[in-house]
């Protein structure tokens, strides 16, 4: 690999299950009660299931005895909604659920205790909180191979002007790789705000592979999702929705690193993942969470160079 102060990469997440949660305030799993197979379930009501990490929304009344779980329950073979309708993750489990919109959230704090196996880079995205304090072990009790514990300030004031004037601007995201990977690893989080709710969008952790030295023209472009209609009479109607970040940047790599990086990269094909297009703090913008499309471009026969373009997922 090219030698850069800065490394275009790619984390490619591992699927969180319930048996590498060792331990989290954020109980019980979700506000609405589980689904119970004696209960009628009214139109509207909701519940959720331990089993799938899902909510679920009654779409008929007279509803009982219908397992959520089961497709035929949430859609006929026609694809009409029959019983039940999706309406998203549990609060526990939103921060695995793979996008950035849907958020667990606590009063105050969220704590989390892992113990996911071999990883060696994490992201955390719609961070909601003042503090942050991540600790990870080599297994449970042992060494530390990463900390940090801090303000999660992301103010970047031009002046002295935008320093005492303009507002707090609070770190959204964060992110870690370049520690060493362990089997048996801990990981141990904690986000505090103590005064308001505490929100965390998405927690990505796990294999971060380098791509290549990253070169000048990167481009973050705001996607935005929101639903907007225009009548015959010129009334607008907005109807604001989610909003995401695409991304297109290119990197230098040596001629030795062409091949492993194109088979990682057709390995993503398809599969969300974080593109970490910078670690500067000032350069946030360069890290989104979405799918991958690549080319590669070997005019510099020995350097060649890799365009990335990343469809941004909200």
């Amino acid at each position: 690999m090219i030698d850069s102060p800065d490394i275009l990469s790619i984390l490619v997440p591992t699927e969180i299950t319930s048996d590498m949660i060792l331990s989290t305030n954020v109980v019980p799993e979700d506000s609405n009660p589980a689904w119970a197979a004696g209960t009628t379930y009214a139109v509207g009501d909701r519940v959720y299931l331990a089993s799938t990490h899902r909510v679920y929304e009654s779409a008929q009344a007279s509803n009982v005895g219908k397992d959520p779980s089961v497709p035929s329950n949430r859609f006929s073979a026609a694809g009409a909604v029959t019983w039940w309708i999706d309406a998203g993750p549990t609060n526990q489990f939103a921060m695995f659920d793979g996008l950035v919109s849907t958020k667990t959230a606590h009063a105050g704090s969220i704590t989390l205790r892992l113990k996911p196996g071999y990883f060696n880079g994490f992201a955390l995205f719609g961070i909601e909180a003042d503090d942050i304090d991540v600790t990870i072990r080599d297994s449970d009790g042992g060494d530390i191979v990463y900390h940090f514990d801090g303000p999660l300030e992301g103010s970047a004031p031009g002046d002295y002007y935008d320093y005492f004037f303009e507002p707090f601007k609070p770190q959204t995201q964060f992110i870690a790789t370049g520690f060493d990977p362990y089997v048996n690893m801990i990981m141990e989080i904690t986000l505090t705000s103590p005064e308001s709710m505490v929100r965390l969008g998405m927690l990505a952790l796990g294999d971060t592979r380098p791509i290549g030295a990253p070169l000048r023209g990167a481009t973050a472009e705001p996607i935005d999702y929101s639903y907007v209609s225009t009548d015959d009479f010129g009334n607008t109607v907005v109807r604001k929705r989610n909003n995401a970040t695409g991304l297109t940047i290119q990197a230098k790599l040596d001629i030795e690193d062409a091949n492993s990086v194109l088979d990682a990269i057709k390995q993503v094909l398809g599969t969300p993942v974080v593109v970490i297009g910078s670690q500067v703090t000032m350069y946030e913008a360069l890290t989104v969470f979405g799918l991958v499309s690549a080319r590669m471009s070997y005019t510099d026969y020995r350097e060649p160079t890799i365009n990335i373009t990343v469809k941004g997922l909200t």
